[in-house]
C-alpha cells in the first residue's frame, strides 16, 4: 500500500495530541512532513503571546476599581447623610426599595 502524506490538519492534531503509530513512523522518515510540522508549530508561541497579551488585565485596573469603589462609597455616604437630614431612617428606605434598586 502506498503511503500518502498526512494532511495539515492531521499533522496539527498529531503535534498537539499525539497520533497513530503510522503517522509517527511516517513523520520520522519524511523530511517533507517534518518541515510541515515545523511550519505548523512555529506560529504557536507567537499566537500564545498575542493571546496572553490580549487577555491580560489592564495595568490600571486596580486603580480604576479603587476609584469606582471610593466613588460608590462616597455616593452611599452622601445618600445616608441626606436621608438622615430628612429624618428618614436608612432601614425604612431599604424596606421600600426592591432588590433591583439596592
Amino acid at each position: 500500500m502506498r503511503w500518502f502524506h498526512p494532511t495539515a490538519r492531521t499533522l496539527r492534531l498529531w503535534l498537539e495530541e499525539g497520533g497513530p503509530d503510522d503517522v509517527d513512523a511516517h513523520v520520522a522518515g519524511c523530511a517533507r512532513c517534518a518541515n510541515r510540522i515545523e511550519d505548523i508549530a512555529a506560529p504557536l508561541p507567537e499566537l500564545s503571546a498575542a493571546l496572553s497579551a490580549s487577555l491580560r488585565a489592564p495595568d490600571d485596573l486596580v486603580a480604576r476599581l479603587g476609584a469606582r469603589m471610593t466613588e460608590s462609597m462616597r455616593t452611599r455616604e452622601d445618600l445616608v447623610i441626606l436621608l438622615e437630614l430628612m429624618g428618614i431612617p436608612l432601614d425604612t428606605v431599604r424596606n421600600l426599595m426592591t432588590e433591583d434598586e439596592t
